[in-house]
């Protein structure tokens, strides 16, 4: 795109509405503003740093005028992409004055500022608390690079997540996983909204939902269009499609429960019969014949979190006895003290959630069970007995 003919030929400039849909309501519920050039789409123009900023702010001003004659009467949220440096163009007020001069309501708007785009963070902080003391809301486009101290100093009302990289329904790079559930953590913190949006197959719909996702946008959902839609292919996808999610993830609980009550009662009968407080490392062995092809670690700790045994774990289809950690203590784990409260609560065996064991790299749940004299039991099931009987996503 030829930025000179942009700003040459502003009145060629249009915008397209991509709709939002809401998780809860199945219905458009936002609109994103995008903006185009003869049917080009103008994200190299705003970030060529060639054209000067005030020249970009031209732009963005005639699209916010654009959209708010669309939107002026709608009852749904817009979200307005702006550049950090926009908003801080004469104390905020360039990006801000159109909508001033439109009487837009202000509230229905959400900012987005992108993850990789933030600069002088203290002072755009600043700005974004006066734009807040005229109702208009911050919405963060996030990015891996993003600095988790300059999303917590932003602060913003909802919390944008590109799942362009799922370019299969379950294929993602090794990092993006962890990133999502960074995301999520901040989002929970902050108790900002997520929205997920490039959303243009099923398995990333699923996925949003899993993960928390309060608003979805994408191909798959609705495509951009020249005026707001009220109504899309997405509002059916969802109609269809939430509900199978649902069950999927029923079912997969309910699998999950039964194996926590089946692993209790074995563990019960197997503790009966053979449990000896002095002759822990020799019950574990026999604890690991017993349950074959479930688990591939055992070990005792006390209520305190010290390991009174040694690990027992499967290596080449052996059992062995390692006693490099007996007498660690593991109570700085996560969840380790809601795990030992619920034990005692409930006085039966615990289910943890999945995660990756960090010497194996593989997926696990660990059981754990109250045995008698003060022990406690932490088993970790194998990553392939996990996949085989479906419990995992």
């Amino acid at each position: 795109m030829d930025a000179v003919d942009v700003m040459m030929n502003p009145d060629e400039v249009e915008v397209t509405y991509e709709p939002i849909l809401g998780a809860a309501t199945f219905q458009v519920e936002g609109y994103m503003v995008h903006g185009q050039f003869r049917g080009d789409s103008l994200t190299s123009f705003f970030y060529d740093d060639d054209v000067p900023v005030e020249y970009q702010l031209d732009i963005a001003k005639r699209m916010e005028r654009l959209a708010a004659e669309s939107l002026r009467d709608a009852k749904q949220f817009v979200t307005f992409r702006c550049r950090a440096e926009w908003i801080l163009e004469a104390g905020g007020e360039a990006f801000l004055a159109p909508l001033h001069e439109l009487n837009f309501p202000l509230h229905r708007i959400y900012v987005t500022i992108q993850g990789t785009d933030l600069v002088d963070v203290s002072r755009l902080s600043r700005v974004v608390q006066y734009y807040r003391s005229y109702g208009v809301k911050i919405a963060l486009d996030f990015a891996e690079s993003t600095s988790i101290e300059d999303i917590m100093a932003i602060a913003p009302e909802l919390l944008l997540v590109d799942l362009a990289t799922m370019v299969e329904k379950k294929t993602l790079p090794v990092t993006y996983p962890h990133m999502l559930q960074t995301m999520e953590y901040i989002a929970s913190k902050l108790g900002a909204p997520l929205l997920y949006k490039s959303i243009d197959h099923v398995g990333q719909l699923r996925y949003a939902w899993q993960h928390g996702g309060r608003f979805y946008m994408g191909g798959l959902l609705g495509q951009r269009a020249t005026s707001p839609v009220l109504e899309t292919k997405g509002m059916n996808v969802l109609a269809q499609e939430v509900p199978s999610f649902f069950l999927h993830d029923q079912e997969r609980l309910q699998r999950l429960y039964e194996l926590e009550f089946e692993l209790h009662r074995q563990i019960q009968e197997l503790a009966a019969g053979k449990w000896s407080r002095d002759k822990k490392d020799e019950w574990l062995l026999h604890l690991a014949t017993k349950l074959e092809g479930k688990f591939v670690r055992y070990y005792l700790t006390d209520r305190t979190g010290f390991q009174t045994s040694a690990n027992v774990y499967q290596a080449d289809a052996e059992w062995r006895v390692d006693n490099t950690y007996r007498g660690y203590n593991w109570s700085f784990r996560p969840y380790f003290i809601q795990t030992m409260a619920a034990m005692r609560v409930r006085g039966r065996g615990y289910l943890s959630d999945d995660y990756r064991d960090f010497s194996s790299n593989e997926v696990t749940r660990t059981f754990s069970y109250p045995l008698p004299d003060g022990m406690f039991l932490f088993a970790d099931l194998s990553e392939e007995y996990l996949y085989q009987n479906r419990l995992l996503d």
